[in-house]
């Protein structure tokens, strides 16, 4: 089915929405994103997803006029032409410009894009083969920004693998995933890479954090390698669209699957968080 859009005042049906050439996510990627999942006229954490589209958008120096309020209003303006029980909705912000040039300086304006699309599956649950792939992306990765070739092309080489991840890593230190966080059990304790530069702060990251403390699980934001991801008790690979799945193998060898206690607990934690959303 065809999702619908918003896109500087005109909003219609994906295929109906024009981009002009004086977009600067066109030549240059100049943007941000998010994306959240949402139902009843709603999204699921919005407040952390706007504020996270925002925070970007300040960080690469965006002069944007847009407030929360105003893009939770557009937002819910398309979901309510959309009509769908549950959505995915994608939110994006980007420089104007009369000129390709890529000084920023002669910008005349932040351009809005919401789309919204029909949520087909179930959110919750699922396990994850990955395969490890070193981590060549820029030092920006705590900026959601547009530029996602790397991981358009980590993704594509864990799918001819036969798996639905890559795990990557700089010098053997575990980061994320292509388009997940990514954390592991050992010992009773959860450990996930610090927040910073090298990380997307993930907001299904984050809530698994405060799952955690909640349930009284030990937890530790310190880095680990891809030989203590081979030995972990647990592999949770996190993000908004599919929560909490379960890693099982990695490269071909089976890992996980030694403290199902501990893994239910925190899975059924964030899934529970999303089904008392309504």
């Amino acid at each position: 089915m065809m999702g619908y859009a918003y896109y500087n005042g005109q909003f219609g049906r994906k295929d109906e929405i024009r981009i002009g050439l004086s977009d600067r996510v066109i030549y240059f990627g100049d943007a941000v994103y998010d994306v959240a999942v949402g139902r009843g006229g709603r999204l699921h954490q919005g407040d952390e997803h706007i504020g996270r589209l925002l925070s970007g958008a300040l960080a690469l120096g965006f002069e944007c006029a847009y407030t929360a309020d105003d893009i939770e209003d557009i937002v819910s303006g398309v979901v309510r032409r959309a009509g769908y029980k549950a959505y995915t909705v994608y939110m994006q912000l980007s420089r104007d410009a009369e000129h390709r040039v890529h000084s920023p300086s002669v910008s005349r304006g932040i351009n809005l894009l919401v789309t919204v699309d029909e949520l087909t599956y179930n959110v919750g649950g699922g396990e994850v083969k990955l395969i490890s792939l070193e981590d060549k992306r820029y030092r920006y990765c705590n900026i959601k920004t547009v530029n996602l070739l790397p991981a358009v092309m980590y993704s594509r080489l864990a799918e001819e693998a036969g798996c639905e991840e890559a795990a990557l890593h700089r010098g053997g230190v575990v980061t994320e995933c292509a388009h997940s966080n990514i954390s592991i059990i050992r010992d009773g304790v959860l450990y996930t890479h610090p927040e910073g530069e090298l990380i997307l702060p993930g907001i299904t990251r984050r809530h698994l954090l405060m799952g955690a403390r909640a349930l009284g699980i030990e937890c530790r934001e310190v880095p680990f390698t891809l030989a203590e991801l081979y030995r972990c008790d647990e592999c949770l690979v996190t993000s908004t669209t599919r929560l909490c799945r379960r890693g099982i193998e990695l490269d071909g060898v089976r890992i996980g699957g030694r403290d199902g206690e501990r893994f239910s607990r925190l899975s059924n934690y964030l899934l529970e968080e999303f089904n008392k959303f309504r």
